[in-house]
């Protein structure tokens, strides 16, 4: 037995069923998605943290698939309305493959999974021997969220770190699972002072003005230099989609070390 009526509130998740050839299983969506292409003209039942119980189960679908703690609430009220759920809470980058080989397991398709892994490891292999070329690795720092002052999760800081780049609050990231966990002060990013800043503030634009003017940022590096980057919220999904998040923070960081002319300007 397998699900034939899938509702993926996970917006990642389509594009790893398109792959595993199960994508026409799909009924429902969450509002976030953004590929494959395909899935966006399935409908969409529900946003990330919040959505109707009753629009979900329309379709009477047989799984729901749901991701991290900001779902719990919508996790808990399907589970009181009966429905079988699959509730994933990546942190790593390494719980993106584990995700795949399940979601390849439930759904008859266990060998494409595994094929599908070993396709996207060899692309992350690829950035990642690039990267041991760099002659120096650039502090980095990744902004979640604004107010309070979020940190990458652990992905992200995994992804930093494969890109060539120094993630200059990994041990925040790395152990923080919750966002409360990575709530940092202003204070501490002019103390690690980075040369680069990626921002994605989680569904919402970034504001470069509101980060430009913050209390004597004009003496941070990345500022002075003008190298702050806003990076698309796909790199706040836990899917396929990191690998294209992957290589753009690479080749910004290549950037960056090819302008320093070849000059080691620190051990890494």
């Amino acid at each position: 037995m397998v699900p034939e009526r899938i509702v993926c509130l996970a917006a990642e998740v389509p594009e790893i069923l398109d792959v595993l050839g199960v994508l026409d299983r799909v009924v429902g969506i969450s509002a976030y998605t953004t590929r494959p292409s395909e899935a966006l003209s399935i409908p969409k039942v529900s946003g990330f943290k919040n959505g109707s119980i009753d629009r979900i189960l329309r379709d009477k679908p047989d799984l729901v698939i749901l991701t991290s703690g900001v779902q719990k609430d919508l996790a808990s009220e399907l589970a009181q309305r009966g429905v079988t759920l699959l509730h994933f809470n990546p942190h790593r980058l390494t719980d993106m493959f584990q995700s795949i080989l399940l979601l390849g397991n439930i759904v008859g398709q266990p060998e494409k999974a595994e094929r599908y892994c070993a396709q996207l490891k060899s692309e992350i292999d690829v950035v990642k021997k690039k990267a041991a070329e760099f002659p120096f690795h650039p502090r980095v720092y990744f902004e979640e969220w604004m107010d309070p002052v979020i940190v990458g999760t652990g992905w992200i800081s995994d992804l930093i770190e494969i890109a060539g780049g120094e993630d200059i609050f990994r041990e925040i990231s790395v152990h923080g699972r919750s966002a409360v966990e990575r709530i940092i002060s202003p204070e501490q990013i002019l103390e690690r002072d980075p040369e680069i800043v990626f921002a994605s503030w989680c569904g919402n634009p970034f504001q470069s003005n509101e980060f430009l003017t913050r209390a004597g940022f004009t003496t941070m590096r990345a500022l002075r230099e003008e190298r702050i980057y806003e990076i698309s919220s796909e790199v706040l999904q836990c899917g396929p989609m990191l690998v294209d998040q992957l290589r753009v923070m690479h080749d910004l960081l290549q950037t960056f070390v090819d302008s320093s002319n070849g000059v080691i300007r620190r051990s890494s």
